[in-house]
C-alpha cells in the first residue's frame, strides 16, 4: 500500500493519518501550482505581449513583410479621409 492517497486504491475510511495528511499536502501543491500558472497567464504583461504578437500577426506575414491586403485597407482608408477633406473643403458656405 502507497503513502499517496491522492493516487492510490486506498479510501479515506482506510487511510492512516499520515496518509491523508500526504493527500492533502499533495493537493493544496497542485491547487497552488494552477493558482500560479492562472496568474501567470493573466498578468499584465502577458497579456499585452500575447494582444501585440496577435495584432503582428494580423498585419505581418512570417518573413516580416507588411501583409498586402493590410496595405491596401490602409491606402484605401486614407484616400477615403484625403477625399472627406477635399469634399468638405469645397461646399460653398453660405
Amino acid at each position: 500500500m502507497t503513502d499517496n492517497v491522492y493516487t492510490s486504491d486506498v479510501t479515506v475510511d482506510q487511510a492512516t493519518t499520515a496518509q491523508l495528511a500526504e493527500s492533502i499536502r499533495l493537493r493544496e501543491e497542485r491547487i497552488a501550482e494552477n493558482i500560479d500558472e492562472l496568474v501567470g497567464r493573466i498578468h499584465p504583461k502577458v497579456l499585452a505581449t500575447r494582444a501585440v504578437n496577435k495584432a503582428k500577426s494580423e498585419v505581418v506575414e512570417e518573413d516580416g513583410s507588411p501583409k498586402p491586403e493590410i496595405i491596401a485597407l490602409g491606402a484605401g482608408a486614407v484616400l477615403g479621409v484625403a477625399a472627406l477633406v477635399v469634399g468638405l473643403s469645397g461646399r460653398k458656405r453660405g
